[in-house]
C-alpha cells in the first residue's frame, strides 16, 4: 500500500492492513481499541476517510471508554506517527476529517540502499 492513497484504491483492504500496522506499531493501550473503531465503524466503507462528527465520537468514547481530551491525544499521536491525516479541521464537538495514511518508510542510513557504503 502506499502512503498516498487517496480513496481511489480500495480502502477496505488498505484499513484492514492500516488497522493491523496499528496494531504491530502500538501493541499495547487504547490505540489499538481506537485504530479498530476508526477502520471498522467509523470509517466510510470503501474509504480511507473518517468523519469525526459529533454523533462518531460519541459512540466511539463509549466503546474505547475515554473522554474528549484523550480522544484528542490518541488522534494526536496517530498524526504524529504519520498514520492518520486531517483534512478538515475540528469544529467545537466535530473531531473533524480524517485520513488513514501508512507513513514513509524512514531510512535512518544509506547502508541499506548503497551497497558500497
Amino acid at each position: 500500500m502506499t502512503a498516498d492513497i487517496d480513496g481511489t484504491d480500495d480502502g477496505d483492504a488498505f484499513a484492514v492492513t492500516w488497522q493491523a500496522y496499528v496494531h504491530s506499531r502500538f501493541p499495547d493501550g487504547p490505540l489499538g481499541q481506537l485504530a479498530d473503531y476508526l477502520a471498522n465503524s467509523a470509517r466510510r466503507p470503501g474509504t480511507v476517510t473518517v468523519d469525526l462528527d459529533p454523533p462518531t465520537v460519541h459512540r466511539l468514547l463509549l466503546a474505547v471508554e475515554l473522554r474528549p481530551a484523550g480522544l484528542r491525544q490518541l488522534l494526536d499521536r496517530l498524526a504524529h506517527a504519520g498514520m492518520l491525516t486531517q483534512v478538515q479541521a475540528h469544529n467545537g464537538e466535530h473531531f473533524g476529517v480524517h485520513t488513514l495514511r501508512m507513513p514513509p518508510h524512514l531510512m535512518t542510513s544509506n547502508r541499506a540502499t548503497d551497497p558500497g557504503a
